[in-house]
């Protein structure tokens, strides 16, 4: 039984666009053991109000995708991801169970580093609102804890077909390396569907 909260070190790439975040992670350490993710979020209205959601990822465990499922409603299928270059500069292919390639993506990350908490941001903007899978009703509420290190860096997107629902083809309007930080997933709060 892995239950929440989690605490979760690695390092990543998140690009910002005007329709929502597009995430490329390799967990180096959490209660399920390392993995590797790739997701798309946006902000949706929910009942509990305007909150981003997850609303596509794949993940490199079947350990990840049970617990995420369950523990917080993250939407997660199973991929295989193959890296090659090294930590700062390289490329990541991943394909689905069935070999259909999900996702292309470069990846450059800077060298600088500047400290950062997300204990500045409003707690709407890092409580994450899934709604319940798999029968459950309601949603469920996340209010992340992370810190770490960012820097400038690079994602180019050869193609997300495989993402299910596919992010749209928007112009990015930031991108940060994360070559260390530390993330805390609580047990997640509650709402019901018929909350506005």
């Amino acid at each position: 039984m892995t239950p929440p909260p989690w605490t979760l070190t690695g390092r990543g790439v998140i690009t910002l666009s005007a329709s929502g975040v597009l995430m490329l992670v390799r967990y180096a350490a959490c209660p399920v053991g390392p993995y590797d993710e790739l997701l798309w979020a946006e902000r949706t209205r929910t009942p509990a109000g305007w909150r981003p959601q997850v609303r596509a990822i794949v993940v490199s465990t079947e350990q990840s995708v049970v617990w995420g499922r369950r523990n917080w409603g993250m939407p997660k299928h199973l991929a295989h991801f193959a890296w090659t270059g090294n930590g700062r500069v390289g490329e990541v292919r991943v394909t689905g169970d069935d070999g259909a390639e999900v996702a292309r993506l470069e990846y450059e990350v800077g060298t600088w580093r500047v400290p950062v908490n997300t204990a500045l941001l409003p707690p709407p903007l890092r409580t994450l609102a899934q709604p319940g899978l798999d029968g459950a009703g309601g949603w469920l509420l996340t209010t992340l804890e992370a810190s770490g290190r960012l820097t400038p860096a690079r994602l180019a997107v050869g193609h997300l077909r495989g993402l299910s629902p596919a992010p749209p083809r928007t112009r990015p309007v930031l991108t940060l390396g994360v070559p260390d930080f530390r993330l805390v997933f609580p047990v997640p709060g509650g709402v019901d569907n018929g909350q506005a």
